[in-house]
């Protein structure tokens, strides 16, 4: 097989599965010019073999050529294929139809195994009818994405363990997967491969995905950490930083000052070094512009699922929000992202004007992506009194800066 018969029958098969929903499709169709776009400047030699690999497939009953109405070898204008099975076989691979209809068989007979088991638990009952919306869901789409008999074979197998949640716990990803499919990193793949469908077929999951992802949160402050499930608190006496997982953090369920106060404030703050220099226990009290909040929370940019936790126990605990980022889009994306979560206003610190003004010469040059980020930014949050004023430097001088060079005293 030339080049060309590889990328025009590799373009087909990818059609093939793009329009995978059209389930009354009876041919597929590609334009010249999206599969050779560079064909009138290219080589005469090139020309040749991409029109010799077109001809040939159509000699073998794979495609029908259209050419363009000035005549037959000047300009080929579209390729259209009606045999998908020959298609499939010219390209090595197994035509998927029949493998859908025994993946849906599959998944059906094992929910069906399931009802007829004499276990009745709710996470049965769950995984059975998450095992009938993965049929109902399966498609062409599935295989055009890798998602093939074997993949769904090996989630099934997953999903038998996690009839017993005991079976999951006190283990890491890697060594289940070790147990399941003698291969430290399959699960996690299959997971990300069958994310979508898993997505697709039932919003709520029957068990945890896992993961090997363990998002962490850094606060500090003189604060108490009252449990969900204990009454002893977590004392925080010293105000010193702490670093949360998220497993702990949703073990909270409320937070307060250690002293008890009627108006309780937290400064979330976008990057690490300013983090440190301003929620370090180390000389509270002699900056009145920093000892002012009862709570510091480190967000790194966006809050992962850690510092997120810790903003709705906070705004659940009635704290006020401030925040204090980067002078440029994403920085106020943040501040407006951090206020989605808590569901309250969040005010900016030394995100304004002036500060830009004060800090103009160190300031860096924003590409164009970043400044269309622009866009996203909500009516409400562009409002903002700092926030308007900054957003009109930064369009007027397309500059943008940085957190770390703000002095916050």
């Amino acid at each position: 097989m030339t080049d060309w018969n590889e990328r025009i029958t590799g373009a087909l098969v990818a059609r093939y599965f793009d329009s995978a929903c059209e389930e009354d499709r009876s041919y597929l169709r590609l334009r010249v010019s999206a599969l050779f776009p560079g064909f009138d400047t290219a080589h005469p030699d090139e020309k040749e073999s991409f029109l010799e690999a077109a001809e040939s497939l159509e000699r073998k009953g794979l495609a029908k050529l259209h050419w363009e109405k000035r005549g037959k070898g000047e300009r080929l204008k579209t390729l259209t294929c009606e045999n998908f099975e020959a298609l499939f076989e010219e390209t090595g691979r197994s035509y998927p139809k029949p493998e859908v209809a025994e993946i849906k068989a599959m998944l059906d007979a094992k929910a069906e195994d399931m009802i007829a088991g004499m276990e009745k638990t709710q996470t049965t009952e769950n995984i059975i009818a998450l095992l009938k919306s993965l049929s109902l869901s399966f498609s062409l789409r599935e295989i055009g994405q890798g998602i093939d008999e074997n993949a769904m074979a090996e989630l099934v197998r997953f999903l038998e363990l996690s009839r017993r949640p005991d079976r999951l716990k006190k283990v890491t990803t890697r060594a289940l997967s070790i147990l399941l499919y003698s291969d430290s990193k399959r699960l996690e793949n299959l997971m990300s491969l069958c994310a979508p469908l898993l997505a697709r077929s039932q919003k709520a999951m029957p068990f945890e995905q896992p993961e090997r992802s363990y998002p962490e949160a850094l606060i500090s402050g003189r604060l108490i950490f009252e449990c969900e499930n204990s009454d002893v608190p977590m004392v925080n006496a010293g105000g010193v930083i702490l670093n949360i997982p998220l497993e702990s953090a949703t073990a909270f369920g409320h937070i307060r000052p250690f002293s008890e106060k009627s108006a309780k404030t937290v400064l979330t703050i976008e990057n690490k070094e300013t983090f440190f220099a301003l929620g370090s226990p180390r000389n509270n009290g002699e900056c009145e512009n920093v000892s002012r909040y009862d709570c510091f929370l480190y967000v790194g940019g966006y809050p992962n699922r850690a510092a997120a936790t810790l903003i709705k126990i906070l705004s659940a605990s009635g704290f006020a929000f401030f925040h204090a980022g980067d002078l440029d889009p994403d920085g106020i994306l943040i501040l407006q992202n951090i206020g989605d979560i808590a569901q309250k206003p969040v005010s900016p610190v030394r995100m304004d004007a002036d500060t830009f003004d004060k800090y103009r010469p160190w300031a860096r040059t924003l590409g164009k992506p970043m400044l269309q980020q622009i866009k996203k930014i909500r009516g409400e949050t562009s409002a903002i009194p700092e926030i308007a004023g900054l957003l009109r430097r930064i369009g007027e001088t397309g500059l943008g800066v940085e957190q770390e060079i703000i002095d916050y005293r």
